[in-house]
């Protein structure tokens, strides 16, 4: 999941958001209270969390005009409010709350707590909700990247009021990139500054989008095609007329604003860029940066939410490796495939034709189609491994192809949280060599049915919940629950007659694992970019452009590769420690609910739900047979 992130809101006792799970007008206590005066803090902060949220702006205020402040200054304000959240949520400490307010307080704590640590360090991004990446400029998450897909995809456009928020957000398009450039050379100043090879994607990047005329920016051409559905329910005819001349001079103002304002904020970034590149080092990790051990030993905190030191996180990479590698030679001589090291053999198959799509368009929209069969299929099948099922539609699109070359090879973004907008799963299709048919099937059950788009999706239908917890996001429990879900497939019989597509999964399996190895070597270990990538090379057999791609992300989002085999290996020990506990009386479904009933979870607050949950199953189970 690419990323990148992701709150109940109640003001002078009302309900501030449809299902944000308060039964009736009972009166605050005081922890329950501060939550929503936090999440109120938050989604005010952030109109961009707000639209995802479908806050009222009623309570929160109008926000619809509004991008995110990415100024310095907003920034330090922000880490500033991070450490006075986490003094105030340590208030509570003492407190005995009910059960459901005792795990938020203790998700509560665990998410301050990761922002706390997150804003010592100034420099670099800084989310509200946790997460910290060094360089203000980069080809993942830099406003350049997320805007265009956030006003497409979530900017609604209902009314011609709508559509002038649209325009007014545009227009701050612009003053986001500047703020990033902004940031970029404060920080600049302080020796922090990315390595050369990611300045060189960030440039390519930003070269791409500036070759794109106006018109065909996807800026203008999501916005068109709003217009065109505004339009086409204007009424009868005469009202259809006055509203497409209205939406054409929309539009046109929407073309100017990007080459006027947009196109030139994308030059002023190339532009400061190309201008640093010749001081550029080429050393990777962030041991280089101010403080940079610390900075590392925080990131990790954060994205594994364990205290995990990076030795440690090797190791645990370097013996999944082995385990998975055995298992991969076998798989492999079943095929026929008996010669030379295991990552050879999979460099073999991925080059072989017979496992590719055409290189054409026809191939690619084959592609699309496959996986949207592939997960309608799964979707049948999963009452059988889960007893609730989200009602959130999932779409399965393409990346952008200005975004293409800096992007993974797929990844998740969850939809709106009123459901009037679905998550979608895109696929990467800058080159079909890269997109096999032996590891498709397991991307699909990662990203889509039962991984990513399950686990959130459910947790944002928990309308008993406070809206905040279904918005904070703990990569080790959303990853690890993907990269286990990965491992239900498989168990459940979904590659039974495929031995390729089970040659896929204990790939991607094995990639997951290389990724703690690969992440502390270059920002622990201080491994060079090319050492990286020729450890991937040899362990997964992998295409060289998904190697590149994927570890120029290691080096701009530290720690949080690590977080999938660490999330995994919790989930898998709880539901064996479940099982042995339960013995008869272990049910695969009401596992899984138990353990996505609570939305995203630190994992030692995974660890407390499970063992809860196993007396209340024992008993369940002795009513049953009563």
């Amino acid at each position: 999941m690419k990323a990148l992130m992701s709150a109940a809101v109640l003001a002078l006792g009302l309900l501030a958001l449809a299902g944000c799970g308060r039964r009736g007008p009972e009166p605050l206590n005081a922890f329950d209270g501060r939550v929503e005066d936090w999440t109120r803090e938050i989604l005010v902060d952030s109109p961009e969390l707000a639209t995802r949220a479908g806050a009222s702006p009623e309570l929160v205020g109008r926000y619809a005009d509004r991008l995110d402040d990415r100024s310095p200054l907003a920034v330090e304000t922000r880490r500033s409010a991070a450490l006075r959240r986490l003094a105030e949520v340590r208030e509570f400490a003492d407190e005995e709350l009910p059960p459901d307010a005792a795990i938020t307080y203790a998700v509560l704590r665990a998410q301050f707590e990761a922002a706390a640590a997150g804003a010592v360090h100034e420099y670099g991004d800084f989310s509200q909700l946790g997460g910290i990446h060094p360089y203000a400029l980069n080809p993942l998450d830099s406003a350049f990247v997320t805007l265009p897909d956030f006003l497409d995809r979530l900017h609604e456009v209902n009314t011609f009021a709508d559509a002038e928020d649209y325009l007014a957000r545009l227009r701050a398009v612009a003053v986001a990139i500047d703020q990033d450039i902004q940031h970029a050379r404060q920080d600049a100043a302080a020796g922090v500054s990315p390595p050369g090879f990611i300045i060189d994607d960030t440039l390519r990047e930003l070269d791409d989008i500036i070759g794109v005329r106006p018109e065909a920016q996807t800026y203008v051409t999501g916005f068109k095609r709003k217009l065109d559905s505004l339009v086409s329910r204007a009424g009868n005819a005469n009202a259809q007329a006055q509203a497409a001349q209205r939406a054409q001079g929309l539009l046109a103002q929407a073309v100017a604003i990007v080459r006027d304002r947009v196109i030139p904020a994308h030059q002023r970034a190339a532009i400061y860029l190309r201008g640093i590149r010749a001081g550029a080092g080429e050393d990777a990790g962030v041991w280089r940066l101010p403080d940079g051990e610390a900075y590392y030993r925080d990131a990790l905190r954060i994205e594994t939410t364990t205290d995990l030191t990076p030795a440690q996180i090797h190791r645990i990479g370097l013996d999944r490796v082995r385990q998975l590698t055995n298992q991969l030679d076998v798989a492999l001589r079943r095929l026929g495939m008996t010669e030379g090291p295991v990552g050879a053999r999979l460099a073999q198959m991925t080059a072989d034709p017979q496992y590719r799509y055409p290189d054409s368009e026809e191939g690619r929209a084959q592609l699309l189609n496959d996986i949207r069969a592939r997960l309608a299929r799964v979707t049948q099948q999963a009452p059988n491994w889960f007893g609730r099922l989200p009602r959130q539609r999932l779409d399965v699109r393409r990346v952008p192809p200005f975004a293409e070359a800096s992007s993974s090879g797929a990844y998740y973004e969850p939809g709106s949280i009123d459901g009037r907008t679905p998550g979608v799963y895109f696929v990467n299709l800058r080159d079909l060599g890269e997109m096999t048919k032996i590891d498709l099937p397991t991307q699909d059950y990662h990203e889509g049915v039962p991984g990513h788009h399950f686990q959130i999706a459910l947790a944002r239908e928990h309308t008993e919940l406070p809206l905040i917890r279904r918005l904070v996001a703990f990569n080790a429990f959303e990853e690890g629950w993907a990269l286990y879900a990965e491992t239900l497939a498989d168990e459940e019989g979904l590659y039974e007659n495929d031995p390729v597509g089970r040659v896929g999964y204990l790939r991607w399996q094995l990639w997951r694992a290389a990724r703690p190895v690969v992440d502390t070597g270059i920002h622990a270990m201080h491994w060079s970019r090319q050492q990286a990538i020729d450890y991937l090379v040899q362990t997964t057999g992998d295409a060289p452009g998904v190697i590149q791609t994927e570890v120029d992300r290691y080096v701009v989002w530290p720690g949080q590769a690590c977080s999938y085999e660490i999330g995994r290996r919790d989930i898998a020990q709880l539901r064996d420690f479940a099982r042995n506990e339960l013995g008869p009386d272990f049910d695969l479904k009401a596992f899984h609910d138990a353990v996505l009933s609570n939305g995203a979870v630190p994992l030692d607050v995974l660890d407390r739900i499970v063992r809860d949950w196993i007396p209340q199953q024992r008993r369940a189970a002795a009513r049953d047979r009563h």
